[in-house]
């Protein structure tokens, strides 16, 4: 029988294309699913420590690559600079309205206080079991001009940021309104997407809760439908903004 398909030299070398890599690099191997929780606990130290050595370079290139993509960088160096950042964006866009997700970083850095002050209105959006309040909180975040979220990773490979599923996250911060803000932590940077992949497979050997999706933004909403033209924010933000925090 005739082989339709495309041969497999030939969509390895497609693949090695789009990773810009060359059939003299081997694709680095992160494990695989028949592995064991410590043997992947031991990948993931290493990981870690890999990522610690290079955590300038890899600031460098998430930032280089994360423009690429559309997203515009900023490099706040304490508190107030990421206030004045984020206060430059409501005036341009004339919205004081903002929601937030849930996440570790609005405590570690005490951004709520900081824009109140600035006279800018925050609602937290917390997922929830009780219809009512999902109602109410999916109106906020419509109504709301800016979303502002944190990043569990951000792929230095392909300017991505990641968002994870859980409890008091909607990831509809990150989607309706149209401006979004990614707060990203140095120490959240991976280099690739295998390390993404080598993370949550270690997450689901220990039994974390996966979820049901992985939300993986890379800059602004595109869309080609209409007569093959890039048109910006039809299905998402127009526009995306990333603060890198020490």
């Amino acid at each position: 029988m005739k082989n339709l398909g495309t041969p497999k030299d030939i969509f390895l070398e497609s693949i090695r294309d789009c990773l810009g890599k060359n059939e003299g690099q081997p694709v680095i191997q992160r494990g695989n699913l028949s592995q064991s929780t410590w043997e992947l606990q031991q990948l993931s130290e290493d990981l870690r420590l890999s990522l610690n050595k290079d955590i300038d370079g890899l600031t460098t290139k998430l930032s280089a690559t994360a423009e690429a993509r559309g997203w515009n960088v900023h490099h706040p160096v304490n508190m107030e600079g990421i206030l004045d950042v984020i206060s430059e964006i409501t005036k341009k866009w004339g919205s004081t309205d903002i929601t937030r997700t849930d996440q570790e970083v609005f405590y570690e850095y005490s951004i709520d206080s900081g824009l109140s002050n600035l006279g800018c209105k925050i609602t937290t959006i917390a997922r929830t079991d009780l219809q009512e309040d999902r109602i109410r909180l999916r109106e906020d975040i419509i109504s709301s001009g800016i979303g502002i979220t944190g990043a569990d990773y951000a792929v230095a490979e392909t300017g991505s940021v990641v968002i994870l599923p859980r409890k008091g996250l909607s990831r509809l911060v990150s989607v309706v309104p149209p401006v979004h803000i990614a707060l990203v932590r140095k120490q959240d940077i991976l280099r690739s997407l295998d390390d993404v992949f080598l993370l949550r497979r270690l997450d689901y050997h220990l039994g974390n809760d996966m979820g049901s999706y992985l939300n993986f933004i890379t800059g602004p909403s595109r869309t080609a439908d209409i007569e093959q033209t890039i048109v910006i924010g039809v299905h998402g933000p127009k526009e995306v903004h990333m603060l890198l925090l020490d």
